[in-house]
Formats: C-alpha cells, structure tokens, sequence
C-alpha cells in the first residue's frame, strides 16, 4: 500500500494553455505528453463509490495499470491510500480480469467491502461493470522543489459516461502537483508559487467523482456542513475542519456557479463564506495576525460580490410572491424585477469573473495550507522526537493531544461568552424598536441599524452554540444551546423583516411612483418585526 499525496486545481483553457510557459516550468524542461485512457468499475447501484472506493484500469502507452484508492483523510482528498500494480489480465480496453479482481480483494479494502457483503470473487466480477471514465492528455514536468520531488501533471480531456442512450462525455482540464518524494508541504508551497501567476482553483472534485457526476447527469455536490465538535476534538483538528470543509465546499461552490445560474448555489456559496467568516474570529490569534488580516480582507471581498447577487435573488422571490397574491401592486412589481433583474445580470457577471480568478484561487490555497498546518503545529512533543530521530511516543502523543483538547476548550468557552455577551447588548439597544413595531411604527434608520446589528449578532450565536456548545460542561452547554436556539428564531424574522425592507427602501426610491407596492411591502416588513417583538421578551431581551 502506498499513499497518494496531490494536490487537485481546476484550470480554464486559458490558464492550461499558460501553464507550459511559465518560468518555473520552462526551468523543468520540455514535458513529457501521454495519452490515457480509464474506465473505472462499480456495482449498478455504486457501492463503491458509496464507501468511498475508486477501482481503476487506466491505459497507457501500450501497458495496462489496476489502480484502488481510498477514501481522502481529509476534506481536500490531498492524501489517501492508494494500491497499484501492472495489470495482470485487465485494461481499458477489455475490461477487468479476474487474476486482478482477486488480488484487489486480498491486497486492498475492497476484500472487506466484498465480504461484508457477501460476495465472492466471480458474484463480484458479474456486477462490476464499466461505469465512467476519462481520456485525456497528460503532460507533465518533474521539479525538485524545497527538499522535495514533485511531479507537475496538465490533464486535458473529458470525461465519459455509460447512459442508456450511449456514451456522453465533458470536458476535463485540470492540474495536479504530486509529491513523488518528500513531504506535502512542498507542494502547497508550489502551488502558491504558481497560483502569483495562474488562476489554479483548488478542487476537492478528483476525477472519479466528477465521471461519476456525469453518470447522474448532475454537476459536482459539495461537502455538508461541518457538526459540532466531538468531546475529545482538540483545536488543530477544529481549525482543520471548519477551514479545509469550507475551502472545499467553496470550491465546488464556485465551480457551481460558473457553470449554470442557480439561486442555490450563490446561497450556498454566501453561506459558507459568512460561516467561515465568523470562524475566523475565533481563530484569529491560533493562525497569525498577519494570516488572519490578509484571510479576513479576502473573505470581505468575496462576500460582498456574493451578497449583491443573493440581494437580487431574494429581491426577485419576494417580488415573484407580490404578483401572486396583490393584484393592485403586481404591475409595479414587474417593473421592479426588470430593474433589479439587469442589475443582477450586472453583479453575477463579476462573481463568475471572480471565481475564475487567480485572486479566489490564491484565497482557497490559503483556507487549504492554513488548515493543513493547524495539525503539523500542534504536536510540539512528538515533532521534536521525530526531530531527534525518534519515533514519537505515545506519551508524546497524548500530552499534545491533551494540550490541543484543553486550547479547543478554552477557545469555545471565551467564542461563547463573547458571542453571547454581545447578543445580549445588541437585543437591549432593540427594545425601543421592537415596541415601536408592535405599536405599529416603522423603525427609523437608527433602528434599523441597530436590528440588523442584533440580525448579524444572532447568526454568530447560532453558529457558535451549534459548532461549540458540545465541548463545555453540562449547565453552561444547556445554556448555549438554548440560547442558539432563540439565536436561530430571531435570525430568521430579522431576515424576513430585513429582505423587505430593503425592497421596500429599493421601490421607495424607483424613478416611478410604486404607491401599491410600497403599502405591501411596508406591511410585510412591519408584519415580520411585529412577529419577532411578539416572540421576544422585550423588557429583558434573550438570556442565554
């Protein structure tokens, strides 16, 4: 067994046509191109790939190689187990044989895959079948870089699906840089490297996956939502988590939206960089000042080209639901939408461009390289071990991970407190509105500064009781919970109450009068702060 270290960026045509020509490469000498071709096998309904199992016959120059991998260690798929031999009886060509079958199951985890359930080798070689593929071009450039050997591969090519109706295909580009000798740092150096020059998108998609998203005739689906934290979670594995699942889920986000216009996927990606966003104030004095700040601008950035395309999507919903249900106000309604709707064309224009980008590619390798240093750092004890030539110890060990469980802890229990303090302040200074709203009143412009503040107040709460609450002790994590909840109540009715009246702001000052439409949306946003005040204590605020 062997383990695969790369790292996987998805490149635009224009960007692999630059490749070749940038100077580290030309440096590395003229490439070497090959021409290969995979198929890679799966029962009808995938099981392997439900495990997380990739069995591979790929052709090359005349020879035959079997590849298994494993499942990726972590959200980038960067490492993980990889079997490989010289075909015995299979390829691409012809299929697999049964000389290779059998040695996949006594060498590999697709053994124990089989005999859970219940398959031998001949019942497991009548179901396996041909399910998708690849065939492309690969050019690649060996680099000795930092200490390390590192093989610099250019696939171009597309992937290819069994339907019913045939053979379907889509294009392929992508760049690997893998470590042939020494350690996986070098390649994220590399990679950082390249990407001051190249717009190299970190992608979590390897080539199995994105076949097999053709096979469903879907596109790539990200990664869910990371969940609260275990008990015995220490704080590199923490920032692992929230930084590397949300680099990934932006990745395929972004790829998302560039590649068909779906309301959910500029939701989603928004989501995410909110999410991490707030992760990174907790994380800010673990990961550098300097790396905080540089992240904390990125994420800015990316968020407000988002936010302006969500702002349309929403707008466009509400006013989709004033057609339905008020007829007077219908007609302003779509003259609204066609302003709106140009002006989102406008800003989704600039978010595509920016998800191409050698700027959102630089922001990903930065998310990727942060969170796989978090776990390299946090192992003081057996670091220095290994540095003296050692192997390190398991009391080593346990001290670091015990050192890691007690910073997580303490870092949850100030995120908490703070979050939960500044909740507090932000519901008192909304008393006065919120009574104002149940008396009927239209909050004016300081108040309504002050409900989106407590808006934004409540989603850190949330998010904060929802990943951390778990890791305190039984009467404080009631609390938090608790308080996440009324977090998560109060966020919702703030957002309704917050899409209208940003619409209504919007209708108000339209060049042409919309009386009918303003009467509706005035009594939606009145409605929903009403429901919020209602739901609220007002004279105490939540307590967490």
């Amino acid at each position: 067994m062997g383990v695969e270290r790369e790292l996987k960026f998805s490149v635009s045509e224009d960007t692999a046509r630059a490749v070749s020509g940038h100077a580290l490469l030309l440096l590395a000498g003229a490439p070497r191109p090959r021409l290969l071709q995979s198929w890679y096998f799966d029962t009808p309904d995938l099981q392997l790939g439900a495990a997380g199992m990739v069995l591979r016959v790929r052709d090359a120059e005349g020879s035959s190689v079997v590849t298994v991998k494993a499942r990726g260690a972590d959200a980038l798929g960067a490492q993980r187990s990889e079997w490989e031999w010289g075909a015995l009886d299979s390829s691409a060509a012809g299929g697999l044989g049964p000389r290779d079958l059998r040695q996949a199951l006594r060498v590999t985890p697709l053994g124990g895959l089989a005999q859970a359930r219940g398959l031998d080798a001949p019942a497991l070689r009548r179901v396996l079948e041909p399910r998708f593929g690849t065939r492309f071009e690969r050019q690649t450039w060996l680099l000795a870089w930092n200490g390390a050997r590192l093989e610099v591969a250019l696939d171009r090519g597309v992937c290819q699906a069994r339907s019913p109706q045939g053979l379907v295909d889509a294009p392929l580009c992508e760049l690997e840089l893998e470590v042939l000798d020494g350690g996986l740092d070098a390649a994220w150096d590399l990679a950082w490297t390249l990407a001051q020059d190249l717009a190299l998108l970190l992608s979590p998609v390897d080539k199995a996956r994105r076949a097999a998203a053709l096979l469903a005739g879907e596109r790539p689906r990200a990664l869910p939502e990371p969940g609260a934290l275990a008990r015995d979670a220490t704080l590199g594995q923490a920032v692992q988590d929230w930084l590397q699942t949300a680099c990934a889920q932006l990745a395929v986000w972004a790829e998302r939206i560039g590649s068909a216009d779906e309301e959910r996927d500029v939701h989603q990606f928004r989501v995410v960089l909110r999410r991490l966003r707030t992760a990174l104030r907790w994380l800010a004095p673990h990961l550098g000042t300097a790396a905080a700040r540089w992240l904390r601008a990125e994420l800015r950035w990316a968020h407000q080209l988002a936010g302006l395309v969500r702002d349309g999507d929403v707008a466009l919903l509400l006013l989709r639901e004033v057609e339905t249900i008020e007829v007077d106000a219908a007609a302003q309604a779509a003259v609204l939408a066609q302003g709106i709707e140009a002006q989102r064309g406008k800003h989704r224009g600039a978010l595509c461009a920016y998800v191409r980008s050698a700027r959102f590619g630089r922001l990903l390798l930065a998310l990727g390289r942060c969170s796989a240093r978090a776990v390299q750092h946090e192992v003081p004890g057996a670091a220095k071990e290994q540095a003296q030539g050692a192997a390190p110890g398991r009391s080593a060990m346990r001290a670091d991970g015990a050192r890691g469980q007690a910073a997580l802890r303490r870092l949850a229990a100030r995120a908490l407190r703070e979050d939960a303090r500044s909740w507090r302040v932000a519901s008192r200074a909304c008393v006065g509105a919120l009574q104002s709203a149940s008396s009927g009143q239209r909050p004016g412009a300081e108040d309504t500064a002050r409900l989106h503040a407590l808006r934004i107040a409540s989603k850190r709460l949330r998010l904060s009781a929802e990943r951390m609450a778990g890791l305190l002790p039984r009467g404080p994590r009631q609390r938090h919970l608790h308080a996440g909840k009324q977090a998560a109540a109060l966020q919702s009715g703030l957002g309704d109450w917050h899409d209208a009246e940003r619409l209504l702001l919007e209708a108000l000052g339209a060049q042409d009068a919309m009386p009918a439409l303003c009467a509706w949306l005035e009594r939606r946003a009145l409605g929903r702060l009403q429901a919020v005040a209602q739901g609220l204590a007002p004279s105490r605020g939540p307590q967490p």
